[in-house]
């Protein structure tokens, strides 16, 4: 019997990457369950949300038992995101996002009392730090994946620059202060019929400080193509390594250009970057001064479709980033049989396996690029190795499909009401 869901993803749009993929792909997938209704917004005065939803409603028809709802932020909310974009006033972004979440709780408010929802899930921001206060209503709460329980190691700081540094660090202390405090995070966690959380760090915050239940689950999916080519490595042929992402201090790009200048001569290996960021012009001078600008092609910003064409054409996709949740880009690598280097970190570290990839640890940068050096040196002397991982990250690819994550939340809501 299908049941009335309410989902608060504040990033949510058909169009766009990262947490408005996971909002929207969560939603339409849960559709052809339930009756799914979707809470969204937008902190800019440009509504990108909105402009995307409209877009959306002109081009496509709505799927099937899906409806949304977008609250906008009002000149309080608007202000203090102005506020944030201040170099070193980075912590101002969740008091806009708690504002919007207090907006979007008496539009709830107002609609659960005129036809309750069954099953109520806080989705997007996956970020612990901001639960919203969808929670106190009176109908089973669902809280996750949220993510963000893990801190940066400090001794990469000392790579990020004095902005950088600063905001890292920070984060650090702040997180660290503020998981352990009493805080609507926790009272959330109390009230919550099920948590999923990303990592074994933010499971082991809910469960040892908050003393709550959790699994984990990464919050995005793969969709593996049916036209997948396992890759392979011809000897004597050139090992093509692609990075994709924003170009930023967290992504720590610097790390894998340092690992490309201890290469010797007869190694023979090219790095495709694609994307942009703060930290290009940066990494460009750094891959001129170690003497690898010519191992690296620099794509820029591109579209999706580019993006998987360049991908297409790769061995293995190198993941440097430090610090976020699980990125979509492994998922995609690996959806096209393309098998990943990176940290054993945050949620790539439980997306990847042995068979999917090359985790390294991550303590400090000198291991790290340690780490992506012999990582590389491997696929140069074992070509045989890229198929065996090829063949392991397609499969991986299936296990972790959005199919089977839609199906684990809907019998998960299905579970509770059974209750």
């Amino acid at each position: 019997m299908r049941k009335r869901v309410l989902v608060s993803a504040y990033y949510f749009s058909p169009y766009r990457g990262g947490e408005a993929a996971v909002g929207w792909k969560y939603a339409s997938g849960l559709a052809k369950h339930h009756d799914v209704t979707v809470v969204f917004g937008d902190l800019s005065d440009e509504m990108p949300m909105r402009t995307d939803l409209e877009r959306y409603a002109e081009e496509d028809a709505r799927p099937q038992g899906l409806d949304w709802v977008h609250v906008a932020a009002d000149s309080r909310a608007k202000f203090l995101h102005r506020l944030h974009c201040i170099p070193g006033c980075w912590f101002f972004y969740y008091s806009a996002y708690r504002h919007w979440q207090k907006l979007a709780y008496e539009r709830v408010k107002s609609m659960h009392a005129e036809r309750p929802f069954d099953i109520i899930h806080h989705l997007t921001i996956i970020g612990y730090r901001e639960p919203g206060y969808l929670w106190q209503l009176n109908a089973p709460f669902v809280w996750g994946p949220i993510n963000g329980a893990a801190a940066l190691p400090w001794a990469y700081l000392r790579g990020f620059g004095l902005l950088g540094t600063y905001r890292h660090l920070t984060r650090n202390i702040l997180n660290s202060i503020q998981m352990r405090l009493p805080s609507r995070s926790r009272k959330a966690a109390s009230a919550a019929r099920k948590i999923w959380t990303v990592t074994k760090e933010d499971q082991h915050m809910v469960e040892r400080l908050w003393q709550a239940e959790a699994e984990i689950m990464i919050e995005t999916g793969a969709l593996p193509s049916q036209e997948a080519i396992i890759r392979t490595l011809v000897p004597e042929k050139t090992l093509q390594l692609v990075w994709c992402g924003l170009i930023e201090d967290r992504k720590a790009l610097h790390l894998v250009i340092k690992a490309l200048a201890q290469l010797s001569p007869n190694e023979d290996c090219e790095l495709h970057v694609i994307g942009d960021g703060p930290e290009r012009s940066r990494c460009e001078s750094l891959a001129k001064k170690q003497g690898v600008d010519a191992m690296i092609h620099w794509h820029g910003r591109v579209s999706h479709e580019e993006a998987q064409r360049l991908m297409s054409q790769g061995h293995a996709l190198v993941h440097s980033a430090l610090k976020e949740g699980t990125p979509h880009v492994v998922l995609e690598a690996m959806a096209q049989a393309m098998p990943v280097i990176c940290h054993d970190a945050c949620g790539m570290g439980v997306a990847v396996t042995e068979e999917s990839g090359i985790k390294i640890p991550m303590r400090n940068p000198r291991e790290s690029i340690a780490g992506f050096l012999a990582a590389i040196r491997r696929l140069l002397e074992d070509p045989d190795l890229v198929e065996r991982l090829s063949t392991g990250a397609l499969q991986r690819a299936r296990e972790q499909s959005w199919d089977g994550r839609i199906e684990a939340v809907s019998r998960s809501y299905d579970s509770i009401l059974a209750e």
